[in-house]
């Protein structure tokens, strides 16, 4: 395995820091051995809990059959999390190399823990990240909320993310596959309680985190990418955050032995306000599977 040293973060590195800088122990507590952040796919007769890390490999499985990475020789995950997606390519999908980007040093630290030659972490941000030999196959997985600050007036939001986009497009063999798995947001009625339950995740969990609205993405990609399908999967992310919140109640205990009571409360309601924004359609989560165009 390789760590290559970070050359320069954008804006959002302390946001993400703030929310992904909680102990491996404690995220290992509260996802499981998977360590999948993002929602899964459950049979109808599975409990959430009981097959949260099968749900979670089953979705890994079919990313990598839409993006066609079987046998690849170069893959990127951006925002690659603890490394769950790189090392189930490198292990069960015969990808040669799986390059992962992350702003979190703990979780860089974490897929080193892995020992998989086949994987190459980077800690340095999206928008800094080239690389001479260009890529089979790309990926984003619940990652791209955090790419884009909501201070920013919608054109230049737009700017930034054809930017993301542009950059991802450069990085890979033309005709090749990204699948982005992200959340978007619904413009709907505006009660008190969802109010400032948006100030709590953009004021004290997600600083400045901007939810995408899906023609901001479209517009972005316009000319880079052709889409091959868009599915809304709004249902399964918000049985992943049930999920956590269910494994976080039977070991709250422990969780505030490891990381202390403002922590665990802090991931209780947020957990509890996707949970509930999702299934009420305020927010969506998007399976976007794209090709670069040649």
């Amino acid at each position: 395995m390789t760590t290559v040293a970070p050359r320069s973060v954008d804006p959002e590195v302390d946001a993400v820091r703030h929310h992904y800088e909680v102990s491996n122990e404690f995220y290992a507590l509260l996802l499981g051995p998977s360590m999948m952040y993002s929602g899964g796919y459950w049979d109808p007769e599975e409990t959430l809990t009981g097959a949260l890390d099968e749900a979670q490999f089953r979705k890994l499985d079919l990313f990598a059959e839409l993006a066609g990475a079987k046998d690849a020789a170069r893959v990127l995950d951006i925002g690659c999390g603890w490394g769950t997606m790189l090392n189930r390519l490198t292990t069960e999908h015969g990808v040669r190399e799986a390059v992962g980007l992350t702003l979190s040093r703990t979780q860089e630290a974490f897929i080193t823990g892995l020992d998989n030659p086949r994987i190459t972490t980077r800690v340095e941000s999206w928008a800094d990240h080239t690389t001479d030999e260009k890529y089979d196959a790309a990926f984003c997985i619940n990652a791209l909320e955090h790419f884009v600050s909501s201070n920013l007036p919608p054109r230049e939001r737009t700017k930034r993310y054809r930017f993301f986009f542009n950059q991802v497009a450069k990085a890979l063999n033309p005709g090749a596959k990204f699948v982005l798995h992200t959340m978007t947001a619904e413009a709907q009625p505006m009660s008190r309680e969802l109010l400032a339950d948006l100030k709590f995740l953009q004021r004290s969990e997600f600083e400045g985190m901007h939810i995408p609205h899906l023609h901001e993405l479209t517009a972005a990609a316009e000319g880079l990418f052709e889409v091959v399908e868009i599915v809304n999967e709004r249902e399964s992310f918000a049985q992943a955050c049930r999920a956590w919140l269910e494994r976080l109640a039977a070991e709250r205990d422990r969780a505030v032995a490891l990381e202390g009571e403002e922590v665990v409360a802090r991931f209780e309601r947020y957990l509890d306000i996707f949970a509930y924004t999702l299934e009420d359609k305020f927010f969506n989560n998007f399976r976007v599977t794209i090709a670069r165009r040649g």
